[in-house]
């Protein structure tokens, strides 16, 4: 087995409370490299086609990378993997934190649970050992709760991750936090936890991980480090990012047109003029500290004294990052800071999805504006546009799942259909899933796949799949070998430094079209999952508002429309797949080593 690796991975039942050990095939590890690259592999080959996403059937993972624990620059991500109760096809969410090493110190690469358990549980991965434990006492605890009373019950060194009461009641927005708000936000896996009676994993262990160079990775961590420091590229720097994480960007993007405005259909210098509460220096005027995930160089992280104002969130706050001030903010026409620290606070402590929520509240409003919900449906909350105590009241109801917020809760398409009376044309979603805070009308030039990428790609909306088509492989090596995303920001040549650190941590050596190329393969694998659940991606209805059919009529994208149909085919054509049926030639699986997969298409 390759350096880098525990060589251990987990399977628990918890229907029958039995846990297995497995170690894999070398194959497996060279061919996926980890995280959600060997999820979409495990889950292919270990579930059925046509699972009930929160039923028994349905395997839910937690994956670390080669790189996790090691002295590589970035080291502290996490995958979460199962089928998608909000999207029906594959589902994939990407975490923070200090809880992805402690898996790998207590001794295993990730963890795969199917079943339901009889009453709630939570996994305890302690040094080498595996136990369901008792979460009765935990059940009904929103997420920081939860997280202290493990702590304190379990003692020092234990890191976890863990569902609030909305994940408990099956929202499909729901997500999994640790560290008091770092979210493995996307594709509803929340509910896929709080289906299984599974509250929380937990974590600790002191085994090494193996490195095959140590010397060599440590040289590596402080040439990438300076690198970083000298880097004046980009839309970041190091110091920046450490300063206002992505906080600096929301103020300019939702005047420049990046930022989708007033559920798609707005113009911000227009509708929001004043933007100055979305602003960087707005984000950490009430800083308190400032840290980061397990390791990081970059530290982007910061927490807040306690709010004295109007809104009187905790000390500890995590401080706000632009997909939040986007989707509460810009969206909904809210520039109130307070309000948006509060709305943070909440989504975070009980274990919301704050782009699906923000993008659900702003379809609420607008349902609100045109009389297709009332005072009556809203308990009095007058829901209105910019109007931010009506927008923190109503998702205080979302995230207690009271009234018109236990429907919110469930995103906007699942709202519609239940709202009815025309409401679908104000729900903006793809396949399910609300977008992410990045308007593809603002890159429409011909080799541009901005808005592809959300029509395309295997968890659709997905707004940290910078393109479809070949220039994605990048970004899964980088999901896979555990590291972040935000290292492609700060530092310039993102795959030279993964190559360098999977060549100095496993001792293989291999080249970046080597990698490059197991992209490809995770590229493929998490889409044959979809075709196999019946989902063809040129199916999805696209709400014509996305794309600027009819373009804006003022603004920076006045008369922008986004060519999605030009995108795809030429996305599809450079992957090799169908332009009908979108699947992947069989020279192009057998290629890539998928035997089994063009075989079964």
């Amino acid at each position: 087995m390759a350096r880098g690796y525990m060589g251990k991975i987990l399977f628990v039942n918890l229907s029958t409370g039995e846990i297995k050990e497995e170690k894999p095939e070398e194959r497996l590890y060279r061919d996926f490299i980890g995280g959600y690259g060997i999820g979409s592999r495990i889950l292919y080959s270990r579930q059925k086609g046509g699972a009930d996403p929160l039923g028994p059937e349905n395997t839910l993972g937690f994956l670390t990378g080669p790189l996790t624990g090691t002295p590589s620059t970035f080291a502290g991500r996490y995958a979460v993997v199962a089928k998608s109760p909000l999207t029906g096809g594959w589902g994939d969410s990407n975490g923070g934190g200090h809880f992805a090493p402690q898996i790998k110190f207590a001794g295993y690469d990730a963890v795969f649970l199917t079943g339901i358990a009889e009453k709630p549980v939570y996994l305890f991965l302690d040094d080498g050992k595996a136990e369901l434990k008792d979460a009765g006492h935990l059940w009904g605890k929103d997420c920081f709760e939860t997280e202290d009373t493990l702590r304190a019950e379990l003692g020092g060194g234990v890191e976890s991750v863990c569902i609030g009461p909305p994940g408990e009641r099956l929202s499909l927005i729901s997500c999994i936090i640790t560290r008091r708000g770092a979210a493995a936000g996307r594709s509803g896996l929340g509910a896929v936890m709080g289906s299984k009676r599974l509250k929380a994993v937990a974590a600790r262990g002191n085994q090494e991980i193996p490195v095959f160079d140590i010397e060599a990775a440590n040289k590596l961590r402080k040439e990438h480090i300076a690198a970083m420091k000298s880097f004046s590229g980009g839309m970041e720097t190091l110091e920046g990012f450490h300063k206002y994480g992505t906080s600096h960007v929301a103020e300019g993007f939702a005047h420049s047109g990046n930022t989708p405005v007033k559920n798609w259909g707005g113009v911000g210098v227009n509708d929001l003029p004043d933007a100055s509460g979305l602003s960087g220096d707005a984000a950490i005027a009430n800083i308190e500290t400032r840290t980061g995930c397990w390791h990081c160089p970059i530290g982007c992280e910061g927490r807040l004294k306690a709010g004295q104002g109007e809104y009187k969130y905790p000390a500890g706050t995590r401080r706000i990052e632009y997909e939040t001030q986007a989707s509460f903010g810009t969206m909904c026409l809210n520039s109130n800071t307070e309000a948006l620290n509060m709305l943070n606070h909440l989504c975070n402590s009980y274990g919301l999805d704050t782009i699906s929520g923000g993008t659900v509240m702003a379809f609420a409003i607008e349902c609100y504006e045109n009389g297709i919900i009332t005072k009556a449906d809203t308990d009095g909350i007058e829901l209105t546009w910019g109007n931010h105590q009506a927008i923190v009241a109503m998702t205080e109801k979302m995230v207690k799942g009271e009234g018109l917020g236990a429907i919110l809760a469930n995103g906007v398409k699942v709202a519609a259909e239940k709202i009815g009376k025309g409401s679908e044309e104000y729900a903006v979603h793809i396949g399910g899933q609300e977008l992410g805070m990045h308007d593809p009308r603002l890159a429409n030039f011909p080799d541009a796949t901005s808005a592809a990428r959300y029509l395309m790609d295997a968890t659709p909306g997905r707004h940290t799949q910078m393109s479809f088509g070949p220039a994605s492989f990048g970004m899964q090596v980088v999901n896979a070998a555990g590291w972040c995303m935000f290292s492609d920001l700060v530092g310039g040549n993102t795959i030279k430094y993964v190559a360098g650190f999977m060549n100095a941590v496993t001792g293989w050596d291999r080249s970046e079209d080597e990698l490059l190329k197991c992209g490809e393969r995770i590229v493929n694998m998490r889409h044959v999952f979809n075709l196999r659940e019946g989902i063809n991606p040129l199916e999805h209805k696209v709400h014509p508002r996305i794309i600027g059919r009819p373009p804006l009529e003022a603004g920076p994208l006045a008369g922008a429309s986004a060519d999605i149909e030009a995108q795809a085919y030429w996305g599809l054509g450079a992957l090799d797949w169908s332009r009908s049926t979108t699947k992947p030639s069989q020279k192009k699986l057998l290629e890539l080593g998928l035997d089994d997969v063009a075989e079964e298409l």
